[in-house]
C-alpha cells in the first residue's frame, strides 16, 4: 500500500468521526442524564458522610455529567442544515478558544485568591473536570444563543 492510499484512507475516516452525530432523541436523554447526574451531586454532598464514598460517588457522577453534556453536544438539531453546522462549528470554536484561555489564566486567579484569603502562593493546574465542563458547556451556550440569535 502505498503513502496516498493511506492518507487517502486516513482522511476518509476523518471525515466521517468529523460528520459523526447522534439522533435528535438523544438531546433529551442527554440532558436528562445531566441533570439528574447534577441533583445525584448535590444530594450526595448532603447526604454520604463518608469521604472516601462520597468522593468516589463524586467523581463518578461529575464524569456521568460531563457524558450527559457531550451526548446533548452530539445531537442533530430536528433540522439539520448548513445553518446549523455553520453555528455549531462556530460554538465549537469559541468554546475551544474560552476553554483554552480559562485554563491559562484559572491557575493565576487561584492563586491569587488563595494569597489574599489564607496567605499561600502555590500554582495549582486546573482539574480535568473543569476544562471538559468549560469546553462542553459553553459550546452548548453559545450554540443555543447563535441559534436563538438567528431566530430574531
Amino acid at each position: 500500500m502505498n503513502f496516498k492510499k493511506i492518507i487517502a484512507c486516513e482522511r476518509k475516516n476523518l471525515d466521517k468521526l468529523s460528520k459523526f452525530q447522534l439522533p435528535h432523541k438523544f438531546k433529551r436523554i442527554g440532558w436528562i442524564l445531566f441533570i439528574a447526574s447534577f441533583v445525584s451531586l448535590i444530594a450526595t454532598s448532603i447526604i454520604v458522610t463518608d469521604d472516601s464514598l462520597k468522593s468516589t460517588i463524586i467523581v463518578i457522577v461529575k464524569y456521568t455529567m460531563l457524558i450527559g453534556l457531550l451526548i446533548v453536544s452530539l445531537s442533530k438539531e430536528p433540522i439539520e442544515d448548513e445553518f446549523i453546522r455553520s453555528i455549531r462549528m462556530r460554538s465549537y470554536m469559541i468554546a475551544f478558544i474560552v476553554g483554552v484561555l480559562q485554563t491559562l489564566v484559572m491557575p493565576f486567579i487561584n492563586l491569587g485568591a488563595d494569597a489574599l484569603i489564607n496567605g499561600g502562593s502555590s500554582l495549582k493546574p486546573v482539574n480535568d473536570f473543569f476544562v471538559l465542563w468549560v469546553l462542553l458547556f459553553c459550546q452548548i451556550l453559545f450554540f443555543h444563543l447563535f441559534k436563538s440569535g438567528a431566530d430574531d
